[in-house]
């Protein structure tokens, strides 16, 4: 899953660095930082963990 995530969002950026559209551009941006928030979240939790 955790590579899925991180395809996914490597390649909303890929997009974004091409796209036109200031709409679509700012879709993609809203979620690569929604899937990069969750995995900052997720390594966050898993430090804490002994």
């Amino acid at each position: 899953m955790e590579g899925e995530k991180k395809e996914k969002w490597m390649q909303l950026c890929e997009h974004a660095a091409n796209e036109q559209d200031p709409d679509k551009l700012m879709e993609l941006v809203r979620e690569i930082n929604r899937l990069l928030e969750e995995k900052e979240r997720r390594l966050k939790q898993n430090s804490k963990q002994p």
